[in-house]
C-alpha cells in the first residue's frame, strides 16, 4: 500500500499530465485547421457558404454580393446544375465542393444551385469565386488569433484564480469558444473538423450557462436547484455533442439537434445577461462592486451577440459574423480587468507582465492582420504582393508598443514610478539619522504611489510578533529575503516585505491589500523590495550612529572616570608617601617628649624629608606624576635613608636587618624615586614579618645588570593574589591601602628598571633588575660591604 504522503504527489502528477494532454490536443486541432485552410486556399466556391451537411450558412462577406438572396439557415443545398447531391456521404458539402471545382475547371463562371426550403425548392445562380486571402485571412486567421487569445486568458484565469467555481466556468467557456472559432472556417469550407465545431458549439453554450451560475461565485439562494438543472442541461449538451459527432457516420440526420444547439447560442447569452442584471439588483457591498467591475464585458458581449444572432436567424443576414471576433474579446477583457483591479476571483497570485505577454502579442498580431487585409482591398493590383505586408509591419510593432504601454499604465504603475520614487527616497534618507524619521519617510513614499486600503507601516524586526496570522516559517523566509503573506483571504491578507542589510533583518514593510483588492504585481514587489533595501540600509546606519554615539558617551565617561581615578590615585600615592616623613616626625616628637635630645643626624633627615614633601606638593599642583630627575645615585644612600624612615616598626618588632649592598654601586636614577621604592618595599617587609623576624637587602651582579633583592622572613603573598598584587587597592594586610606595590611598580617602570616577586628559602623576595645602561659604577668583584643594623 502506498503511503498517504504520496497521494498528493500522484494527484498533482495526474493533473499535470491531464493538462499537458489537453493542451496538446487543442494545439493539434489548431495545426489541423491551419493545414486544411492552406489546402483549401484558392478553391472555387459559389459566393456563399454551406455547412458540412450542405445547409445554407448565414456567414458572408460584403464582397460576395448576397443582398436579396432568398435563403436562410437551414435551407439545404440539394442539387448543383440540376444534379442531385448524394445523401449517403457523411458530409454532403464535400461532394458539393467537388462539383463546384469541376465546373470551375470546365470554365464556368457561375453555378445554378437548388435549395430545399420551407416554401419548396428554390434555385439561385451564384458567381464562382475563389477562396482567397480575404476569406482565409479573416474567417480563419483573425478568428484563430481570437481563439488563441480566449484560450490564453482561460488558462491564466484557471492558474491564477483561487475562487475555483467561477474560474472553472470561464476556462470551460474559453475551451468551447476556442474550438468553435478555430474550426469556424474549416466547418464552412473543407469540412475536415466538423466534430471540433460541434463540440465547440455545445461548450460555447454550456460555458455561458455555467458562467451565469458560477461567476464570480454560485448564488446563495436556490443553489442546489439551479445546480441540478444546470447539470441536467449539461448532460443533455454532452449527449447532443456526441450525437452530432457520430450521427453523420451512422447515416442519420442530426439537423434538429444542430438547430437547437445553434439557437442555444443567443439563448445562453441571454441567460448570462439576465444573471448579471439579477445579481446587480440583489447584490450589495463588495459583491456588487466586484460584479460591476466586470459587468461591462459580461453584459455587453452577450447582449450584442444575442441581438445579432436573433437578427441572423430571423433575416438570414451574415453581418453578425463579421463582428463576433471583435465583440467576444470584451468578455475576457472585462474579467481580466476585474481580476487584476478588484481580485474578483480571489486569487493569491502576484500579477506578472509575462502573464500578459500572450494577449499583447495576439492583440498586436490581430491588428496587423486586419490592417493587412484592409490594405489589400485599397492598393492597386501591381503592388498588393508586398505593400500591404510592408505597411502592416509598423502596425504590428506599434501595436506591441501601444499595448505594452497601456498594460503598464493600467496594471503596473510601479514601473513608471520606480526611478522617481527611489530618487526621492534616497534624497530624503540621506539627511535622516533618526529611526522614527526614517520609518516615516519610507511609509510616506510607499503610500504616495501605491494606493492601499489602509496605512503602510514600517516595523522593527522585534515587532513581528505583533502581526497576526503570520505563517510559522515567516521569520525564516523573511531572513532569506522572501516576502510573506499573512494567512487570511486575498481581500484581507497583509503583505510583509523584509528590510535586510548585511544579511540581517532590520525590519519589515507591512502593507494592507491594495485599493479595491487589486492584485499586487511583480513590479510592485520589485519597487517595494528596493525601497525596503534602502530603508534597511538607513536603519542600519541609524543604528550604527546610535551605537557610535553610545560608545562616544561611554568613552567620555570612561575618560572622565579615568581622570578621576588618576587624580585619586595620585592623591593616594602622595598621602601614602607623606606617611613616611609624618611617622618619622611623630617618632622624633615622642623621643623628644621623653627627654631625649635630637641628634644632628635626625635633624638632617627631617630637613631632607621636608624638602621632599615640598617637591611632592609641587607635583600635586601640576596634577601629574613627576618625571624622573636623573642623577648619579649610590644605592646605599637611599637605602639607609629608607631604613631610618621605618625605624619605628623595626624597633618595635626588634627586627634583624641585613644590608649587603656595595658602597660603590652607583646608578643613574632619581634619588627621591629610589628612596620611595626602598621605603615601600622595606615597610611592606617590616609589616609582613612577626616580632623578632628578619629583613634585608642584597645586591649582586646578574646577566645584563645588577640584581637587588629586598627580602623578609614573612609568610609571603598568597598564591591567589600573586598576579594582582601589583594592582592598586589590592592588599594582604588588614587596614592596608593596597597602593605601596602599585606605586613601587610605577616608579620602577619610570626608572626603566624591572621588579618581580619570588619565594625562595623561606624568604619573600622583591627583586629589582637594574639594567647595564643605567649603571655608572658596578661593584668590584673582590669587594663587598656588609653592614648590619
Amino acid at each position: 500500500m502506498p503511503s498517504s504522503g504520496n497521494v498528493p504527489w500522484r494527484q498533482s502528477r495526474s493533473v499535470t499530465w491531464l493538462a499537458v494532454t489537453a493542451v496538446a490536443l487543442l494545439l493539434a486541432v489548431a495545426a489541423a485547421a491551419a493545414v486544411n485552410a492552406w489546402r483549401g486556399f484558392g478553391a472555387p466556391f459559389p459566393g456563399l457558404f454551406v455547412d458540412p451537411y450542405a445547409d445554407f450558412s448565414n456567414v458572408s462577406m460584403p464582397a460576395w454580393a448576397q443582398e436579396g438572396l432568398p435563403l436562410k439557415y437551414p435551407d439545404r443545398l440539394v442539387a448543383i446544375e440540376g444534379q442531385a447531391l448524394p445523401r449517403e456521404l457523411p458530409f454532403p458539402s464535400q461532394a458539393a465542393a467537388a462539383r463546384i471545382a469541376a465546373l470551375a475547371r470546365d470554365g464556368a463562371t457561375e453555378a445554378r444551385l437548388t435549395f430545399s426550403t420551407s416554401e419548396g425548392p428554390r434555385e439561385v445562380r451564384r458567381p464562382l469565386l475563389a477562396l482567397g486571402t480575404n476569406e482565409v485571412g479573416f474567417f480563419f486567421g483573425f478568428y484563430a488569433v481570437v481563439a488563441l487569445f480566449l484560450l490564453w486568458t482561460g488558462g491564466v484565469v484557471l492558474v491564477m484564480a483561487g475562487h475555483r467555481p467561477g474560474a472553472r466556468a470561464y476556462a470551460a467557456w474559453t475551451v468551447g469558444a476556442y474550438l468553435l472559432f478555430l474550426s469556424f472556417y474549416d466547418y464552412h469550407t473543407t469540412a475536415g473538423l466538423p466534430a471540433a465545431f460541434s463540440l465547440g458549439g455545445v461548450g460555447f453554450d454550456l460555458g455561458f450557462l455555467w458562467l451565469a451560475y458560477a461567476f464570480p461565485e454560485p448564488p446563495k439562494r436556490g443553489r442546489a436547484v439551479l445546480r441540478t438543472v444546470l447539470l441536467a442541461v449539461t448532460a443533455w449538451g454532452v449527449g447532443a455533442a456526441a450525437w452530432m459527432v457520430v450521427a453523420p457516420w451512422l447515416g442519420h440526420d442530426a439537423s434538429t439537434t444542430r438547430q437547437v444547439v445553434g439557437q442555444g447560442v443567443p439563448a445562453s447569452m441571454a441567460v448570462l445577461l439576465l444573471s448579471i442584471v439579477l445579481r446587480l439588483g440583489r447584490g450589495s457591498g463588495r459583491e456588487r462592486a466586484e460584479l460591476l467591475s466586470a459587468a461591462w464585458g459580461l453584459a455587453a458581449a452577450p447582449a450584442t451577440l444575442a441581438v445579432g444572432f436573433f437578427v441572423a436567424l430571423a433575416s438570414g443576414s451574415g453581418v453578425v459574423h463579421l463582428f463576433v471576433p471583435f465583440v467576444i474579446p470584451l468578455l475576457p477583457l472585462s474579467i481580466g480587468f476585474a481580476l487584476v483591479r478588484h481580485n474578483i476571483l480571489e486569487t493569491d497570485v502576484v500579477l506578472s507582465r509575462r502573464l500578459l505577454a500572450g494577449p499583447i502579442v495576439l492583440a498586436s498580431l490581430g491588428g496587423a492582420l486586419l490592417t493587412w487585409l484592409a490594405l489589400r482591398l485599397l492598393v492597386r493590383e501591381g503592388v498588393e504582393t508586398w505593400l500591404p505586408t510592408l505597411l502592416s509591419v509598423p502596425v504590428l510593432v506599434g501595436g506591441l508598443m501601444a499595448c505594452n504601454r497601456l498594460t503598464l499604465w493600467l496594471f503596473f504603475p510601479a514601473a513608471s514610478q520606480f526611478r522617481p520614487s527611489i530618487e526621492q527616497l534616497s534624497d530624503q534618507l540621506s539627511s535622516l539619522h533618526e529611526m522614527p524619521a526614517i520609518r516615516q519617510a519610507v511609509e510616506a513614499v510607499v503610500s504616495r504611489w501605491l494606493p492601499t486600503s489602509g496605512p503602510v507601516r514600517v516595523l522593527e524586526a522585534r515587532e513581528l510578533t505583533s502581526v497576526p496570522n503570520l505563517p510559522e516559517d515567516a521569520r525564516e523566509r523573511l531572513n532569506t529575503g522572501q516576502h510573506v503573506w499573512t494567512l487570511e483571504t486575498p481581500w484581507q491578507r497583509l503583505l510583509v516585505v523584509p528590510m535586510r542589510s548585511l544579511g540581517r533583518l532590520r525590519g519589515v514593510l507591512l502593507l494592507p491589500p491594495k485599493h479595491q483588492a487589486a492584485l499586487y504585481t511583480s513590479e510592485d514587489l520589485t519597487l517595494l523590495a528596493t525601497i525596503a533595501s534602502l530603508g534597511a540600509v538607513s536603519l542600519h546606519h541609524a543604528e550604527a550612529l546610535k551605537e557610535l554615539e553610545a560608545l562616544r558617551r561611554s568613552d567620555v565617561e570612561a575618560t572622565r572616570d579615568e581622570k578621576r581615578f588618576t587624580l585619586g590615585l595620585l592623591g593616594a600615592e602622595l598621602s601614602h608617601e607623606i606617611a613616611y616623613p609624618l611617622n618619622f616626625f611623630r617618632y622624633l616628637l615622642r623621643r623628644s617628649g621623653k627627654g631625649h635630645t635630637l641628634e644632628p643626624q635626625d635633624v638632617e633627615i627631617g630637613s631632607e624629608e621636608v624638602a621632599r614633601l615640598e617637591r611632592m606638593l609641587a607635583t600635586l599642583r601640576k596634577l601629574k606624576s613627576p618625571a624622573p630627575q636623573l642623577a648619579p645615585v649610590a644605592l646605599v644612600g637611599p637605602l639607609k635613608r629608607a631604613l631610618e624612615l621605618i625605624r619605628e616598626p623595626v624597633e618595635e618588632k626588634r627586627l634583624s636587618v641585613s644590608v649587603e649592598v656595595p658602597e660603590d654601586l652607583v646608578v643613574l636614577a632619581d634619588p627621591d624615586m629610589v628612596l620611595q621604592v626602598f621605603a615601600n618595599l622595606l615597610r611592606n617587609g617590616a609589616q609582613a614579618v612577626e616580632s623578632g623576624g628578619r629583613l634585608g637587602v642584597s645586591a649582586s651582579l646578574a646577566e645584563g645588570g645588577v640584581r637587588v633583592e629586598c627580602w623578609d622572613s614573612g609568610p609571603g603573598v598568597p598564591e591567589a593574589l600573586r598576579d594582582s598584587i601589583w594592582n592598586p587597592w589590592v592588599t594582604t594586610k588588614e587596614g592596608g591601602s593596597g597602593l605601596g606595590l602599585a606605586i613601587t611598580q610605577r616608579l620602577v617602570s619610570s626608572l626603566e628598571w624591572r621588579i618581580s616577586l619570588e619565594r625562595k628559602e623561606e624568604r619573600t623576595c622583591f627583586c629589582l633588575h637594574v639594567p647595564d645602561r643605567v649603571l655608572l659604577i658596578a661593584p668590584a668583584a673582590s669587594r663587598s660591604a656588609a653592614a648590619s643594623a
